[in-house]
């Protein structure tokens, strides 16, 4: 599955699609971001574990649409080739390009939390690395902005910082899980075996 496809299951207005389905009033970035944390930690995530994880977060006792346990299932498996995959296309799944400014930074933000949570839900606390450390303390910061970022204005400075901020998430979230796992570009094929 190429890049672009596999990118495809990460995108927001999807994943809100299906969270307005499904009557889930949680936020999906941050799901995402939970996803994201759990996974960069260095801790496995078998797709079950993970199919539990989002059902406890969206407070769901079943799916209404067999859709959206696929959307669920396809965000699991092509964020984890996403970052196996050696690419360093991982991106966190957040409000796009196309949406306000004040929009995108929430759910940055809420990414940012989700993050945390994942990487706490792990149980990886021992042995952290500096740049770990300095990697959760900077998501504690941006999590910390939500109030801030709904009052951002669209203007070219505040676009330039949102996409700094966005593109040090998306890098540190690969350097994190890179501490732990060796990233090859034949990824993809190892992980459709291990999904299936």
């Amino acid at each position: 599955m190429s890049t672009e496809l596999l990118k495809d299951a990460l995108d927001f207005d999807l994943l809100a699609d299906v969270f307005v389905t499904e009557s889930i009033s949680a936020s999906p970035a941050e799901l995402h971001g939970q996803l994201c944390g759990y996974l960069a930690s260095g801790v496995g995530l078998p797709l079950e574990d993970w199919l539990a994880m989002v059902v406890e977060f969206c407070d769901v006792e079943a799916w209404k649409e067999a859709a959206s346990r696929k959307a669920i299932v396809d965000l699991y498996s092509s964020t984890l080739t996403l970052f196996q995959n050696g690419e360093y296309a991982l991106v966190p799944a957040i409000a796009d390009e196309d949406a306000p400014l004040n929009e995108r930074g929430v759910t940055l933000a809420q990414w940012s939390h989700g993050f945390l949570a994942g990487y706490g839900l792990s149980g990886q606390k021992k042995n952290l690395s500096e740049e770990t450390t300095q990697v959760l303390r900077d998501f504690a910061n941006v999590s910390a902005m939500q109030a801030d970022m709904q009052e951002l204005e669209d203007n070219n400075d505040n676009e330039a910082d949102l996409t700094e901020l966005v593109e040090y998430a998306r890098l540190s979230a690969l350097l994190l899980y890179s501490e732990h796992y060796d990233v090859q570009p034949d990824a993809e094929q190892k992980n459709r075996n291990q999904v299936h």
